[in-house]
């Protein structure tokens, strides 16, 4: 049966990689997100008003590099389970409107089953911010043990998580940014793991094309873990490579999957002493290498929580790196954080930190399998076994 759920998970892993990506952000003004990038463009040395000597910044640089890419960063759950949750007791689920939203629940529900608890209960919510917070109120309705809440955008809910959380109900983010003050007790992949994103990409680029490097920064303003992605970058930067020019561009993340790729061009086109194109999102560059190679262009590029399509496109050269993450440990991590906290037991370090495994992934240590995505702990399903073989329901 292990490897039977070891099989099903791999498969979903790959169509829910997602999850650390477009998340389920939305807001009350994202229906007026402008259609066109907007460009701003700045040194880095504007960050700051001093840095590092050069050498010293490629040194340091260098050495960050050479410690993401040699391995993924620690497993999250180092602590076994001790007690689960008490006999009618269950774990609520917002189940946003995406797709992958549905498969998330598909992991949790393995990861349940894994447990030997009962399956999530699921609310599902429409995209607009009003959805969120009537499914929100709906969830509060149901009393669960806790909330698995996937990557809302907290200021298109207002305190409504905050309110669950004082009401005693505990809440699990995935990819939430936002911590035990906004409402959320533990923020597994939350803003302390996209600032370490944020500092590798800028390493990476700092290693890649020098300290004089010409860079553009593709965000996506309505995903807010990437303005967490962009100020660890810039303040990286300003530390490592003063000298260092970066653009920063906006692509809504509506683009995605359709006019992005061609957005990038238009504005490499503009700007044709680029040398590197970064993407807080890197599901943003799908498509991208293609566009590159119609219109003559030459970058390296390079971003942060790649899909499958992503590590296709690194195989044959079209994107150069890309930092990792786990999603299947995420969504186990979540059910083992979510379940500490409904029964009083202490959530482990990285829980509380909110670190999911993650990892410099160049064409040099790619899996000769991407189909399945990055899996830093590809025996992610057994670890969790393990650990949660001599949990005793809580009374």
């Amino acid at each position: 049966m292990l490897v039977t759920k070891q099989r099903r998970v791999a498969a979903m892993v790959a169509l829910v990689a997602c999850v650390a990506t477009a998340g389920c952000s939305s807001s009350k003004s994202a229906g007026n997100a402008s259609t066109s990038a907007a460009s701003t463009s700045s040194s880095a040395a504007d960050a700051a008003s001093s840095g590092p000597a050069s050498g010293n910044g490629e040194t340091a640089a260098k050495a960050l590099v050479a410690q993401y890419s040699s391995k993924p960063t620690r497993f999250p759950v180092d602590q076994p389970l001790a007690k689960k949750l008490a006999p009618g007791q269950k774990i609520g689920f917002l189940q946003c409107a995406a797709p992958f939203c549905a498969l998330l629940g598909d992991l949790y529900a393995l990861g349940t089953r894994t447990m030997g608890i009962p399956g999530v209960t699921t609310v599902k919510a429409s995209a607009s911010a009003d959805g969120i917070d009537t499914a929100l109120s709906s969830v509060k309705a149901t009393k669960p043990a806790a909330l698995l809440l996937p990557a809302v955008n907290l200021g298109a809910v207002g305190n409504n998580v905050l309110k669950l959380s004082k009401a005693g109900i505990p809440v699990v983010g995935a990819g939430v940014m936002g911590g035990p003050a906004q409402g959320i007790a533990a923020p597994v992949n939350g803003p302390a793991n996209y600032v370490v994103h944020g500092k590798i990409l800028a390493d990476w680029a700092i290693v890649t094309a020098g300290p004089g490097a010409d860079i553009a920064f593709y965000g996506n303003p309505d995903f807010s873990f990437t303005s967490v992605i962009t100020s660890a970058f810039k303040a990286e930067l300003a530390q490592n490579c003063p000298a260092c020019h970066v653009r920063y561009v906006d692509i809504p993340g509506s683009a995605i999957g359709s006019t992005a790729p061609s957005r990038v061009v238009s504005d490499l086109q503009a700007h044709p002493k680029t040398q590197i194109a970064l993407f807080g999102s890197l599901e943003t560059a799908t498509g991208l290498p293609a566009a590159l190679k119609t219109a003559g262009i030459k970058v390296k590029v390079a971003g942060s929580a790649p899909v499958p399509s992503n590590l296709q496109d690194m195989k044959t050269g079209g994107i150069d790196a890309a930092v990792g993450l786990d999603a299947g440990v995420l969504a186990f991590t979540q059910v083992d954080a979510a379940v500490r906290l409904a029964t009083k037991q202490p959530l482990t370090p990285a829980e509380s930190n909110g670190d999911i495994p993650s990892q410099l992934i160049t064409k040099a240590n790619l899996p000769a399998d991407v189909s399945k995505g990055f899996s830093a702990y590809p025996d992610f399903v057994a670890r969790f076994t393990k650990l949660w073989a001599n949990a005793k329901a809580a009374s």
